[in-house]
């Protein structure tokens, strides 16, 4: 069962969409996780600013 797409603001889809390719999906998906988790309603570059460590790790 796949889970829903979460909305990103522009400034966070610009961010993901200047990642290589082959590995956008793949962050999409983690960081769409990492942010469901946190109890996020949206995908900010605020949220990826603070989680960046966390994401990228």
């Amino acid at each position: 069962m796949s889970e829903q797409t979460l909305p990103w603001d522009e400034d966070a889809l610009q961010r993901l969409e200047k990642m290589p390719s082959f590995v956008r999906n793949m962050a999409k998906a983690k960081i769409e996780k990492a942010a469901r988790e946190a109890g996020e309603s949206k995908v900010t570059t605020a949220f990826l600013d603070a989680n960046k460590g966390k994401l990228m790790g």
